[in-house]
């Protein structure tokens, strides 16, 4: 269904008929709840939405306020799973829309948590709100070159949107926006390279006889741009690795460079095994993988082998590719953290660190790393990287927490709750945050209610000193010596649940005394 999605998608031909009779297809996947607050229609976006929530893997509902210009959010649904702000502001003739939204958008952050989208239309809003994010509608009309407005259709639709304004936003909605508010994001781009990244087959016609056309050319402009975004690059080609090493110095015309890369799998096994191998040396889920490749045969075998892989089928013309690539669910960030811009240096220094593993004893390892860790408890700063990574971290994770920027805000004002943060970084790199514990103060005892690290920071030979000292330093918050430990068994947090069994078990089912010290001149430690 994906490849056929695509096709239907991505053809220029696609109407607002196939839209509205398309029926969805997606099954056996969690419903989203999204609240819907309006002073015009919203129910033709909804109606032309359900292919490109489908091409996202998402099953949507959508639940109506009442018409109200003020904003009042009575009809509220806490347990919603995000909320859009719809409207128009041309509606408050002689009032400032964007101050009156604020006031009631400040108001709504008091009471719900989750994400707000607000999308105005007839004015461009600025404001900034910890969970909120802005979509102004009026920026399509520049962008895409559309005709936004047609007055015409307000009796009959309910909003003054033209119908090519209205399908351009629920392709928008569909395949960016709530992908990004409601997903985890995708974290890695696999890449074949014959007739994929360029056009012709390396090992046939030669370095300087493959070509590069101007839609391979887009293409890897667009690649490079996610890899500077934070996303890694790596490749899964048959090839041999000393040809692609060659090609990629030699051809000076190409965007992308080989260091450009974080791992390159070039050989003649399955490229079931290179997508096994790429996940395994990242240290990330299948599910966070894109694997692009112009032969429909290997993707159909990799999808058997992986049902959870994301896939586009490169085609021959690759501006068509380009575009896909452009708005594939799960690319589009809303923002770029400094530990975005870290990632893929970070993890080619791990393939230093494993060399040293390798060579030396654990505490010569460690010590010749000349580690830093720094534990900072409640720091507002942190607030952004503490979500961020909350929502991206499959592993090693205690309860799958999944915090909104407004309930860690929230938790930051609340005196019962402790949010340590731990930064790490060596000689090789500087890894950033990476690390997060969450404990809370209930009766002379603290539940340690998630802790989450990145997979990058994993197998250093500190995972321990990394929770057991955040551990600690909340306990010391609260002037306390008794912990209780929380902890769910998900699909894929197998090596949490292995370090709660070997370090935390006596603390699953009731308080027990905690002690900890921090190891002596291993590790250079700080707490802020």
């Amino acid at each position: 269904m994906t490849f056929e999605l695509q096709n239907i998608i991505f053809n220029s031909n696609l109407t607002r008929r196939m839209l509205l009779d398309y029926k969805s297809k997606v099954k056996n996947t969690p419903k989203y709840k999204v609240q819907v607050f309006r002073n015009h229609s919203f129910e033709l976006i909804e109606h032309t939405i359900p292919m490109y929530l489908d091409y996202a893997g998402m099953n949507v509902e959508f639940n109506y306020s009442g018409y109200d210009d003020s904003f009042s959010f009575l009809e509220l649904d806490p347990l919603s799973d995000m909320i859009i702000v719809w409207v128009d502001t041309d509606r408050y003739k002689n009032r400032n829309a964007e101050e009156l939204l604020l006031d009631r958008i400040k108001q709504l952050k008091l009471k719900y948590l989750r994400p707000v989208l607000v999308m105005p239309l007839g004015m461009k809003f600025a404001f900034e709100l910890v969970g909120v994010t802005i979509f102004n509608v009026d920026e399509i009309k520049d962008k895409y070159g559309i005709k936004l407005i047609d007055e015409r259709t307000l009796k009959a639709t309910g909003t003054r949107l033209s119908n090519s304004a209205m399908l351009l936003i629920s392709r928008i909605l569909g395949l960016k926006y709530l992908p990004a508010l409601l997903k985890p994001l995708l974290k890695c781009i696999v890449l074949d390279l014959d007739n994929t990244l360029y056009k012709g087959v390396l090992g046939e016609d030669g370095i300087q006889g493959i070509k590069l056309t101007d839609g391979h050319k887009y293409l890897q402009k667009r690649l490079k741009e996610l890899s500077e975004s934070g996303f890694f690059l790596t490749i899964a080609s048959k090839n041999e690795i000393c040809d692609v090493k060659k090609l990629f110095y030699e051809r000076k015309d190409f965007i992308l460079n080989f260091d450009d890369f974080a791992y390159v799998c070039a050989s003649w096994e399955a490229k079931t095994d290179m997508i096994a191998k790429t996940a395994a040396f990242l240290n990330i889920g299948i599910d966070s993988l894109l694997f692009i490749d112009d032969n429909i045969g290997e993707l159909s075998s990799v999808k058997m082998a992986f049902p959870n892989i994301h896939q586009i089928l490169a085609l021959d013309d690759a501006m068509i590719t380009a575009k896909v690539l452009n708005e594939y669910p799960g690319l589009f960030k809303l923002n770029i953290s400094t530990e975005d811009l870290k990632r893929k240096d970070d993890v080619k220094a791990n393939e230093i660190r494993k060399d040293l593993q390798h060579q030396m004893s654990k505490e010569e390892y460690i010590k010749s790393l000349e580690l830093k860790l720094d534990f900072c408890c409640n720091k507002r700063e942190h607030m952004q990287r503490v979500s961020e990574l909350a929502n991206k971290t499959n592993q090693f994770i205690f309860n799958y927490k999944r915090y909104s920027l407004a309930e860690i805000e929230r938790y930051l004002q609340e005196k019962e709750y402790a949010v340590v943060t731990i930064s790490l970084s060596d000689k090789l790199s500087d890894s950033g945050l990476i690390g997060v514990c969450v404990g809370r103060l209930i009766n002379g005892y603290v539940e340690i209610e998630e802790c989450f690290i990145s997979c990058r920071a994993l197998g250093r030979g500190i995972d321990d000193v990394i929770v057991l000292g955040a551990i600690k330093i909340i306990l010391d918050n609260y002037n306390v010596d008794l912990v209780k430990v929380s902890f769910k068994r998900g699909e894929r947090n197998k090596p949490a649940e292995e370090f709660v069994t070997k370090y935390l078990q006596k603390y699953l089912e009731k308080p027990e005394v905690f002690k900890y010290i921090f190891p002596d001149n291993l590790i250079n430690v700080s707490i802020n």
